[in-house]
């Protein structure tokens, strides 16, 4: 019993060489600890009805390319970019536009009596987020919603650093902008 506690303690790189040696509970331990973030940034990009197949295409690609890992990197930049290329390609696939009202609906639960001015506000936001383009909204998302850093943003959407911090200006200025016409 000690042994598997221990296992699910071990770092992500840990835990993804241990796949490359074909330890399949450490795949279970990183679906574990993954499946819920990855889940969150499928939505935060769009993908609303299909996320849970999405996330489970990309803990297939993990599972098929964990060769390619190379553990002098960042495993968590890794998966995300596989999720990020998973949802684009399924967003274009799939033609869907990005709902960020049903997003926002199904987390944020609150009684429109008690909190009028909430509502007023969150619908504010919804409204000038799904305005946003979703180059835009990526590097926003993995920002300010899953607290990544702009470091790993850049190894998330192979991007430039003076590109995320571009990007993430310009938006936050679109959502200015957006927000006082609204």
């Amino acid at each position: 019993m000690k042994f598997m506690a221990r296992l699910t303690q071990l770092s992500d790189t840990s835990l993804a060489i241990n796949l490359q040696s074909g330890d399949m509970k450490a795949l279970s331990d990183l679906i574990d600890r993954y499946q819920e973030p990855l889940l969150r940034y499928a939505n935060y990009l769009g993908v609303i009805e299909n996320d849970e197949d999405v996330v489970q295409e990309t803990f297939i690609k993990v599972y098929t390319n964990i060769r390619d890992y190379n553990p002098e990197r960042k495993f968590s930049s890794w998966i995300y970019r596989i999720a990020h290329n998973t949802a684009v390609t399924h967003l274009r696939k799939n033609r869907f536009t990005i709902p960020w009202e049903e997003y926002l609906d199904s987390f944020v639960k609150v009684e429109p009596i008690n909190n009028i001015d909430i509502d007023f506000k969150k619908s504010q936001v919804e409204k000038c987020l799904a305005s946003l383009p979703v180059h835009y909204r990526a590097p926003l998302a993995l920002y300010y919603l899953e607290d990544k850093s702009y470091a790993e943003i850049m190894d998330i959407l192979r991007l430039p650093m003076g590109t995320v911090s571009a990007r993430i200006n310009r938006a936050k200025k679109q959502m200015r902008e957006i927000c006082q016409k609204i």
